[in-house]
Parts: structure tokens; C-alpha cells; sequence
């Protein structure tokens, strides 16, 4: 499975791609945008900067714009930055690896889990920016009283 730094991780880049080039965004109008905790967005973009997939500019007007162009990164990238084992996909039963002959599931989750890998090696940040983009709630909908008046 995906690591929740790692969802932030593609989260955070995919947000740097979207923005005009040489614009630079800070960590809380980051946090804000893709609702990701502060303190847990920091030590990813740290992770993401160390690997040279994002740097990061100090002091007033400051803040982290790609490294790369967003064609050049790949998902897998960033979850090897962020520290995500591969194969992402364990055994959906628990058992460990080398069970294969007591897992009924294994050559079929296998064989799904090489998808997704390969999937995650050929997809790059442009590809998720080029999406037509989800529009965020920032709060929830009102509730309108059916009762007639």
C-alpha cells in the first residue's frame, strides 16, 4: 500500500506543477490547498528537496517550486524519495513473502501489483496536472430544510 507520506508527497508536487512557472508556493499555502497537515507536509517536502525533486528558496518571498520539469518526474520517483518499498501491493491475506503455494490470491494480486508498479513508472506529475482538475470543497454544503412552510 501507499504510504500516507507518499500521497502527500504526489499531492505536494502535483500542486508545485500546477503553478506558473517561477512562481514559488510556501508550505501553508500548500497545506491549505491539498488539506495535509503542516507539520507532516514539512518533513515530506524536506524528503522531496533532499532527492532533488523540488527546491526550496529561504526568507521572504520564499518557498519550493520544482527541481525538475514535471515531464522528468515520475510517481515512482517520489515514492522512492518518500521511502516506499516496491512491490506496494503485499499479500491481501497477511502471509509473507515466499507463501506464494498457500496464498490463493498471489498470482493474481501479483500480477495487479505489477500493473500498478508499472503504472507508477510510466505516469509523471505532467500527466496528473494535465487532468482536469477536482474541485475542492473548502467547506460542507448547507443542508436545506425540506419542510414546506
Amino acid at each position: 500500500m501507499l504510504s500516507l507520506a507518499s500521497g502527500y508527497g504526489i499531492r505536494a508536487i502535483a500542486f508545485l506543477a500546477a503553478q506558473a512557472p517561477g512562481k514559488l508556493s510556501g508550505a501553508r499555502e500548500i497545506s491549505a490547498s491539498e488539506h495535509i497537515p503542516k507539520p507532516f507536509l514539512w518533513k515530506v517536502l524536506h524528503k522531496l528537496e533532499r532527492k532533488k525533486l523540488i527546491r526550496s528558496f529561504k526568507g521572504v518571498g520564499g518557498g519550493y517550486e520544482l527541481a525538475l520539469p514535471a515531464r522528468q518526474i515520475r510517481l515512482i520517483h517520489i515514492l522512492a524519495a518518500l521511502g516506499n518499498a516496491l512491490p506496494i501491493f503485499g499479500c491481501l491475506l497477511g502471509l509473507p513473502p515466499g507463501d506464494e503455494k498457500i496464498c490463493p490470491l498471489h498470482s493474481s494480486c501479483k500480477a495487479i501489483g505489477d500493473e500498478v508498479e508499472k503504472l507508477f513508472a510510466q505516469c509523471t506529475v505532467a500527466d496528473l496536472v494535465l487532468r482536469k482538475p477536482v474541485q475542492r470543497r473548502t467547506q460542507r454544503p448547507k443542508r436545506h430544510s425540506s419542510r414546506v412552510k
